[in-house]
């Protein structure tokens, strides 16, 4: 009977240890709060990021990432300009290195607050987004809290990219 209830103790210990490290190092759930990333998110889907490629890849357009901010709880963003990039923003339409990026995710729905911009709006010195630094945009532009608000974001604030949506179980998507 107590070598029974040890190898029970001890199966739950390695389970305890083995979820500590994986949220730890590997992967974390968060929920979505808000309308920001409309249609591509809803508010209270549940989604997975990959905390581990942190450590070995930079982000890029449009991949969706999660970060710390000073205001509050985490936000999930959409990556819009990288290190190096020039950004502006003209008629709803935002530029990448002169180029239109080509967003079917962003709900349009003809009001936005702040329709133009370029990286000096945002408080960046120079004509492109300094290394280390990212724009992030919401895909739901006229309710979104985004870098039109707080401005660029440091790559140590970004907690990864999402990975999975898993919940609303007939929603489960992979990859954005």
């Amino acid at each position: 009977m107590k070598k029974e209830i040890l190898e029970w103790v001890m199966a739950i210990a390695i389970a305890i240890i083995l979820i500590v490290v994986i949220r730890t190092f590997f992967f974390v759930t968060y929920t979505v709060d808000g309308l920001s990333m409309d249609p591509t998110l809803q508010d209270g889907d549940r989604v997975v990021v990959n905390k581990f490629m942190d450590n070995f890849t930079d982000y890029e357009y449009p991949e969706v990432v999660v970060f710390d901010s000073d205001m509050g709880p985490a936000y999930v963003k959409r990556v819009i300009g990288t290190p190096g990039d020039e950004v502006e923003m003209r008629d709803q339409q935002v530029y990448v290195n002169g180029e239109p990026l080509e967003e079917d995710y962003v709900v349009h729905t003809g009001e936005s607050y702040m329709d133009n911009f370029t990286l000096s709006d945002l408080g960046v010195e120079g004509d492109v987004i300094p290394e280390d630094h990212y724009l992030v945009l919401g895909d739901n532009r006229p309710v979104s809290r985004d870098g039109r608000d707080f401005g660029l974001i440091h790559e140590d604030s970004i907690v990864g990219e999402v990975q999975l949506r898993f919940w609303p179980l007939n929603e489960i998507t992979v990859n954005f």
